[in-house]
């Protein structure tokens, strides 16, 4: 049996449609041959662009391949439905007679159940009494099941009509078959809508988040189409970051990162926690870092959403989590050029979804260490100070960038310090000053040493066939030459999709997989 998968319009990421389908089928167990869009990147020509469907085979008889559609289109973010198809042709004609050989098909969907016609049309406008007309075709094999329901039917029969993009008008091809799932106006596909309930042992008039739970429902009431996914729009977060991750960007990541309960995910630049956010609603395990520690306490960075009633004026990450009564997350302060990861244990990371800080809001950055003498004059002081926030701290990011056998893991760090070279302290003054002497400070590094440090990581923490999934900001000009980065000797590079912001810059959604181990 054929399947025919129908997306939704979304310009943003178009290209990400078929690895976002692919990975769903394998995170759920089934397996096919969908072909990516090549190895080439096409910016300008994207054949999934816009409203699109493509069609696939099944390849494995002994799998309840509808539970997996229904299981995929719960948690997918641009596919709209999936139809079994059951025949298909160039005219009605041809079609009704394909159609022919599978009254029993009729009889077992539709019999003692109530059902009703899908009508949809590609590339062309149909009025509604063209449409009637055209499901009045079917009546012989349908006539006879008189249990017709538009509202709440327990089954609907597809009627997609393809039209060619270029000569508006010319009919290219019909498809009849039945709704396996179709998001619009179905309940059961809400991903998740029992798990996030909020929990409160005090009054509900005063609480914020009941308050704020019963004007989305309101909502949520009056708006039958609204998307799972919306409930966790930025705007409707307790706390907002400078730089969060798009909340449809961030499922799709997941959903390519193949998350699902239980699983370790790992953020190493975990931000204001948009994308850990995403993982716990698919009720992964997270963990993350990062090194900007008042991103994470909610100094300065994080406010208050104006749009919601607050109780608290707390501005730390974990609120949005508590708002959303998801498990938190486990949060290190700490630098990937120097990981805290201890790579000489057995790989436990499932997933790595991240989202590196780049460009003129956020910027990448690395700690150094710098030793400063407990007692010396004012002029030396000032020296000594100019020296390392300046001249060390910029020519050592330098001398990285420029190094072309430079690792990742950026042990050279260690190495940096600065002292005073007038006196040294004796042994006894070292061991009770060593705290007091060590001050570390953050410097700025380029995003392509920052992308080396996470695959880096992922190749020492990720467990086999585990994916890493992250945001690569490109100038189309050099695309192809700072993509050579992402060649890794244990990551496979699975798809690249576009998202464009100019016409010279854009960014890579891109997806590795860790290559299995030979031991």
């Amino acid at each position: 049996m054929s399947y025919l998968i129908w997306f939704s319009s979304h310009n943003k990421y178009d290209e990400l449609k078929i690895i976002e389908l692919k990975s769903l089928l394998e995170t759920f167990g089934y397996y096919c041959n969908i072909s990516l869009n090549g190895e080439e990147l096409n910016l300008k020509k994207n054949k999934y662009a816009g409203e699109t469907y493509i069609k696939i085979n099944k390849l494995k008889e002994n799998v309840s391949i509808e539970n997996i559609w229904e299981n995929a289109l719960s948690r997918s973010i641009l596919i709209k439905g999936v139809i079994e198809i059951w025949g298909e042709g160039y005219t009605y004609n041809e079609l009704l007679a394909n159609l022919k050989a599978k009254n029993d098909l009729f009889e077992s969907t539709l019999n003692n159940k109530k059902w009703c016609f899908h009508f949809h049309a590609y590339g062309k406008i149909i009025n509604q009494e063209e449409k009637v007309k055209k499901m009045d075709m079917f009546n012989i094999y349908v006539e006879k099941y008189k249990n017709i329901d538009i509202l709440n039917p327990h089954v609907q029969l597809a009627i997609f009509e393809e039209y060619d993009k270029e000569s508006k008008g010319i009919l290219n091809k019909i498809y009849f078959g039945k709704c396996i799932a179709l998001r619009k106006f179905n309940p059961s596909l809400i991903y998740n809508k029992d798990n996030n309930k909020h929990a409160c042992s005090s009054n509900k008039k005063e609480c914020d988040n009941c308050n704020n739970d019963v004007n989305e429902k309101k909502k949520v009431e009056n708006n039958n189409r609204k998307t799972w996914w919306a409930h966790y729009a930025l705007n409707k977060r307790r706390i907002l970051g400078p730089t969060t991750t798009d909340n449809e960007l961030a499922f799709i990541m997941c959903n390519i990162a193949k998350i699902k309960k239980g699983d370790i995910v790992l953020d190493p630049f975990v931000g204001s926690g948009g994308l850990l956010i995403a993982s716990s609603v698919f009720n992964a395990i997270c963990i993350g870092n990062d090194i900007d520690i008042r991103l994470l306490k909610g100094y300065k960075l994080s406010y208050l959403n104006p749009r919601m009633k607050h109780k608290s004026n707390k501005k730390t990450i974990f609120e949005n989590f508590k708002q959303y009564n998801l498990n938190s997350p486990e949060i290190l302060v700490s630098d990937n050029s120097n990981p805290v990861w201890n790579f000489f244990h057995k790989p436990w990371v499932d997933a790595i979804v991240t989202d590196p800080p780049y460009g003129n809001r956020a910027t990448v950055r690395m700690s150094i260490k710098t030793e400063i003498p407990p007692k010396t004059n004012k002029i030396e002081n000032e020296n000594l100070r100019h020296i390392t926030n300046d001249s060390i701290s910029n020519n050592y990011v330098d001398a990285l960038q420029n190094n072309s056998n430079y690792i990742g893991n950026s042990e050279a760090t260690d190495n940096i310090i600065v002292s005073n070279s007038v006196a040294e302290p004796s042994n006894n003054d070292k061991m009770s000053k060593v705290k007091s002497l060590i001050n570390t400070k953050t410097v700025t590094y380029s995003c392509a040493l920052a992308v080396k440090d996470l695959l880096t990581i992922a190749s020492k923490t990720l467990v086999d066939n585990g994916m890493l999934v992250f945001l690569f900001p490109v100038q189309f000009e050099t695309m192809q030459e700072e993509m050579e980065i992402l060649k890794h000797e244990d990551l496979y590079l699975i798809s690249y999709g576009m998202q464009e912001f100019t016409d010279y810059s854009g960014r890579l959604i891109v997806a590795m997989q860790r290559k299995p181990r030979i031991y």
